[in-house]
């Protein structure tokens, strides 16, 4: 099976998952919300960065 990256995304909800889970053990749980604040901190530079470049532009510039 091959190991993909996960977004920023999904990362975050799967740790909302976790901390919404009672399964979680109380150990966990600060490490978890100091998570979700680094990941919501992150969430809209990594969609910023993701838009910049389009293939079609690319293509464009290498046709000129």
């Amino acid at each position: 099976m091959a190991h993909r990256k996960l977004t920023i995304q999904e990362q975050l909800k799967g740790v909302r998952a976790a901390l919404k889970s009672p399964r979680t053990p109380p150990q966990l749980k600060e490490g978890l919300r100091k998570r979700e604040r680094e990941l919501t901190r992150r969430a809209p530079q990594a969609s910023r960065r993701r838009k910049s470049r389009s293939l079609f532009g690319t293509f464009l510039g290498r046709l000129q």
